[in-house]
């Protein structure tokens, strides 16, 4: 019988691997038979916003060979700019609907899109509502650095404002006999501040209704400078959302139409075609040969220890033994001129980013070349750590940065076992051999020992920061786990500059002493997967394509990946500021 179900297994394993190798044949044939091998004249480039543009390359095989790709945000900005002097592209149509985008991301694709307007060429979007009744004011932001905004009839514009909505379920655990038992360096890291207390203190709605603020005041002044509005900005938000009929008499948009109407719309006025952005990025060829180096170091994800990986929600994570072997990689090319780190982290493993920071300073000082950060849509926490190793910080102004900070602890179950009739035996060998143990609190000793190594923490990351930036407060006043918009911490010398990855690569490459006109290359990290290693991940990972497939069923995976921080030191709550 045991033969008779290793025969069957070994059966169904082979169909298996055989059906995987059907689907990559398929798919490639798929692929080839979609590309674009000519660019032709007066074509529209196509974006959908819808699709995910994240900082990373996502080195999914299965996606690669039976989906439509997308391109890492560094890419799609780079086709952007490449076809502002390309005489073959009339300009750029976008789709935006919802977008994944961070608003520091947002943008970053919106500096991008002003350097193409600037060649004369046009830049249209057509929308079906932005935002989903509401929420939509990144999109809508992004939307109004375009020439011509066009929607659907019988759609909405959600320019509603910012909301957060947090449960405190303090109570609920007491009566299910779990005790959060959490201590905070200091009063401004609120992270856990839900489980912790019932209702939300003064001093956490003060900081959150000042950082809702800032990005507010950075959406409307940019819609105010790009729209001639019939009413001032403020009143138009406390209409929204607004139908697309209300949109256009207040000249939020310019007309009113169906899709197939804007396709013969720009087809009269001489475009002979339309090519998908990620087409058109397979036809920019890099610089190679013996050139000048600027590497761009990307940290995008939860900062923890080892492998670099992407979990079934879609979570990335930072693992410092790559990075590590990454910055080692850097040191060892030839004809190195500059570092740019760009980073896209919300926090993470305290060890693993001081890690981190210490190889890049240790690069540096080997190589004595320029290191120059580049924040994203989140260097908070853990991840302003790691820019601290930078001798230039660019952020956008709606960067999330600082909660220059520390917390830590546990949730206590001793109450919930008694509950449920659970009784757990307890063997120590050493009084604080079980400091971290969920079934009891920690005993008067091991609190203390427990805050002195918060203390530490805290001192070291403070000292850092006072080493490494020019601050215009102090120290005090800046950190306890504060944090900031990109523009406010700029005032506080907590980063350099506002600017985007380009503005770092382009000063990297200054600081590099590559000259104006030489030309040089940038060399990604981490590097793509090759494709052995791509399909080495696919036959031992049990999660490929479950994370699609969840978006796509309706099961909003955001609050997966939220909950999954909870483990690690970071600036976000485990609930989203609805933008």
């Amino acid at each position: 019988m045991l033969k008779i179900y290793q025969f069957i297994k070994s059966i169904c394993t082979i169909c298996g691997v055989l059906m995987i190798i059907s689907g990559i044949g398929s798919g490639i044939f798929y692929w080839y038979s979609n590309r674009v091998s000519h660019i032709s004249e007066h074509t529209m480039l196509m974006i959908d916003f819808s699709h995910n543009y994240g900082e990373a390359q996502t080195d999914n095989l299965l996606n690669e060979l039976m989906e439509r790709q997308t391109l890492p945000l560094q890419h799609l900005i780079e086709a952007i700019e490449m076809a502002a002097a390309d005489k073959r592209i009339d300009g750029i149509v976008a789709r935006l609907d919802v977008s994944d985008l961070e608003p520091a991301q947002i943008q970053d694709v919106a500096r991008a899109i002003s350097i193409f307007r600037k060649s004369g060429k046009q830049t249209i979007v057509f929308s079906q509502g932005f935002g989903p009744f509401g929420q939509g004011n990144r999109e809508y932001y992004l939307a109004s650095f375009f020439d011509k905004i066009y929607m659907q009839p019988h759609t909405t514009i959600g320019l509603t404002g910012i909301s957060l909505e947090l449960p405190f379920a303090r109570e609920t655990l007491n009566k299910i006999g779990v005790y959060p038992e959490f201590y905070t360096r200091y009063e401004h890291k609120t992270a856990m501040m839900n489980f912790t207390d019932t209702n939300m203190p003064a001093l956490y709605k003060a900081d959150m209704e000042r950082l809702g603020n800032s990005l507010m005041q950075e959406f409307k002044q940019g819609i105010v400078k790009n729209r001639a509005l019939t009413e001032d900005i403020d009143v138009i938000i406390n209409k929204a959302p607004l139908s697309a009929e209300e949109g256009l008499k207040l000249n939020l948009i310019d007309e009113i139409l169906y899709l197939p109407q804007l396709d013969k719309k720009l087809k009269d006025t001489g475009i002979k075609g339309f090519m998908n952005i990620e087409n058109y990025a397979e036809h920019i060829s890099p610089n190679k040969g013996n050139l000048p180096v600027v590497a761009v170091l990307n940290l995008n994800g939860i900062i923890d220890s080892g492998e670099n990986s992407t979990d079934i929600d879609g979570e990335f994570t930072v693992g410092s033994r790559d990075i590590l072997a990454d910055i080692s990689e850097i040191a060892d090319m030839e004809n190195l001129k500059a570092v740019v780190v760009r980073i896209n982290s919300p926090g993470g493993s305290y060890n693993a980013a001081d890690e981190i920071y210490f190889a890049l300073k240790d690069l540096k000082a080997q190589k004595n070349i320029p290191i120059i950060v580049s924040q994203s849509g989140y260097a908070a926490s853990g991840g302003y750590f790691i820019s601290l190793a930078g001798d230039k910080i660019y952020a956008e102004p709606t960067t999330i940065t600082g909660s220059i900070g520390v917390l830590g602890g546990k949730f206590v179950l001793q109450k919930l076992w008694q509950k449920i009739g659970v009784n757990w035996a307890d063997i120590k060998i050493g009084q604080n051999a079980g400091i971290l143990s969920m079934n009891q609190p920690f005993s008067a000793q091991e609190r203390q020992i427990f805050n002195k190594s918060l203390d530490e923490v805290y001192r070291d990351f403070t000292t850092k920061v006072v080493e490494n930036r020019p601050l215009t407060e102090n120290i005090d006043k800046i950190a306890r786990g504060r944090v900031w918009s990109g523009r406010d911490a700029l005032a506080l010398g907590l980063v350099d500059a506002l600017g985007n990855l380009e503005d770092a690569v382009l000063h990297a490459k200054q600081e590099g002493g590559i000259e104006d006109g030489q030309k040089y290359t940038i060399v990604t990290f981490p590097r793509e997967k090759n494709f052995s290693e791509k399909l080495r991940e696919l036959l031992l990972s049990g999660n490929v394509q479950i994370y699609d497939g969840l978006k796509k069923s309706g099961v909003d995976i955001r609050y997966l990946k939220l909950f999954k921080r909870l483990q690690y030191d970071t600036v976000l709550l485990p609930f989203e500021l609805n933008i």
